[in-house]
């Protein structure tokens, strides 16, 4: 197993994580550290999300995730997908669910091995990677403090409760409006889904396509910034 420290390559000689992963340590004196775990789409890897690093907080330790499973095309992917006769992304559940056990391990592992404060746990993830963030602060919402959602949507068979019983999330949602991967209808349905009873979920769209412009980045590292504890 291998990481990187602050763009060096390290030999991982201690407890390995579940999942490969890059880093950047915090440049805080707090004993715990605040951290921001990076979940990319599919057919990426871990650099993608990796590269927002120079502009997100220096305080928080940053871990970027690679996704398990290799695609034949290139890159990795949380789970496989196919398309139904209409055009529409399906997921294959069964190894979605088992990439999310890999990540919720993988950073229970980090918060012990990095000395990061457990009640400041937060998330970006982008198109699969935003699948699973949401599912990842719905499902563990003792571990989750809040998630950026970025190009992506809600899977309700990933979700363990009913969706109308969950209440506390604290998410920055965002979407093109010309997404021609993601419909900007799927984005638009998952809002819906939990908006009555999550006030603090913030839904922003852009004139962008599968993609982050930069206001869209601008706006979501604000909210990282003014969010923060």
């Amino acid at each position: 197993m291998e990481f990187y420290l602050l763009g060096k390559i390290h030999m991982d000689n201690k407890k390995s994580l579940p999942l490969d992963y890059k880093i950047k340590l915090s440049n805080s004196t707090k004993k715990k550290k605040p951290s921001l775990f990076l979940l990319h789409g599919y057919g990426s890897n871990e650099d993608d999300l990796f590269s927002f690093t120079p502009y997100l907080p220096p305080e928080y330790t940053i871990i970027s995730f690679k996704a398990p499973i290799v695609l034949s095309m290139g890159g990795f992917a949380w789970s496989n997908i196919n398309y139904d006769n209409k055009g529409n992304i399906n997921t294959a559940i069964l190894e979605a669910k088992e990439s999310v056990k890999l990540i919720i391990d993988s950073i229970k592992l980090s918060i012990i091995k990095f000395n990061l404060d457990d009640k400041d746990i937060s998330l970006i993830g982008f198109s699969q990677g935003c699948i699973l963030s949401w599912t990842l602060a719905m499902n563990f919402p003792n571990l989750i403090r809040r998630a950026v959602a970025l190009s992506g949507y809600i899977i309700p068979e990933l979700i363990d409760a009913p969706l109308e019983n969950i209440s506390h999330l604290k998410v920055f949602n965002s979407h093109g409006i010309t997404d021609q991967i993601i419909p900007i209808e799927k984005a638009r349905e998952s809002i819906d889904l939990i908006k009555t009873n999550n006030s603090k979920i913030i839904y922003k769209e852009y004139h962008e396509g599968h993609e982050i412009n930069k206001e869209n980045f601008s706006d979501f590292l604000n909210w990282i910034k003014t969010t923060s504890i």
